[in-house]
């Protein structure tokens, strides 16, 4: 276990709470604990970096604000002590074409993120999207391949079926590319969602700058998630934990699993018992 804690960052969706819902009570009086103690908290998120990652805080009544918010699974970072945004590699908008070429005729859904939920490309209007639209009050453009392609962006996010997806890494493993990588962001019985973005882009990558701008060790802090693109940040943290419902690829580089599920507070449980009572 880590010796000293300055910093808990924890995934959103499958981590602290199921896609679109609240904290359980006890994960948020666990992390309202932490903050009193001076600890340092923030997010991990594919989602695209803008107000309403920030504004969770707030819904969550968590009674105080992120210290950091990680955004684009790894591209996008905000510091609370500078009010800034930083910006990582992005696709460019020829490896987006290249990657929805190689993509064409799946049942699939592909997404661009130009500015955030504001502007959103995609290639068909779908339940998610007509989710986003209700929730964020997004402006979604539907159009072809060309369309879709026109901007470099932080991630291409594909909705499917599971068989669509097995079809999908036939296509990928025929296709290798130093330029871009994929990664599944979520997954339950009857969808996938997998994510397009840079090699470089993963969310340990913001963690790993947040700590030189920051100036905490990563030795000192402890990094909560549950799918793939949370590898990343379970692996630079000095103390990785992957809940319970997690994939096996993620529990296989975290340095402990969760007793409990995410909606069991999992996450809640775990700092109760293995910080504050250790």
């Amino acid at each position: 276990m880590i010796e000293k804690l300055s910093a808990v960052v924890a995934d959103i969706d499958g981590t602290l709470c199921m896609k679109g819902g609240n904290l359980q009570p006890r994960t948020r009086a666990a992390l309202q604990r932490l903050h009193e103690q001076g600890v340092l908290f923030g997010v991990a998120s594919g989602r695209p970096m803008d107000r309403r990652i920030l504004d969770l805080a707030k819904q969550w009544d968590l009674g105080f604000e992120f210290d950091l918010a990680i955004g684009m699974n790894g591209g996008d970072l905000y510091d609370k002590s500078t009010d800034e945004i930083k910006h990582f590699y992005q696709l460019k908008k020829e490896d987006v074409r290249t990657i929805l070429k190689m993509l064409e005729g799946l049942d699939l859904n592909a997404i661009v993120y130009v500015n955030g939920y504001d502007e959103i490309n995609a290639l068909r209007m779908d339940e998610f999207l007509k989710d986003s639209v209700r929730r964020n009050h997004s402006i979604v453009e539907i159009g072809d391949i060309d369309f879709v392609s026109r901007h470099d962006t932080g991630k291409i996010e594909c909705h499917m079926k599971p068989a669509v997806k097995a079809e999908m890494m036939r296509r990928i493993e025929a296709n290798p590319s130093d330029r871009w990588t994929h990664v599944t962001t979520f997954e339950i019985e009857d969808h996938s969602t997998v994510e397009f973005v840079d090699p470089h882009v993963n969310k340990g990558l913001a963690l790993r700058n947040f700590s030189v701008q920051s100036g905490i060790p990563l030795s000192e802090i402890m990094a909560f998630g549950d799918m793939e693109n949370d590898i990343g940040l379970l692996r630079e943290a000095g103390w990785g934990v992957c809940l319970k419902n997690g994939s096996d690829d993620t529990k296989a580089v975290a340095q402990a699993i969760t007793e409990y599920e995410c909606l069991e507070d999992g996450v809640g449980r775990y700092l109760e018992d293995h910080w504050f009572n250790r």
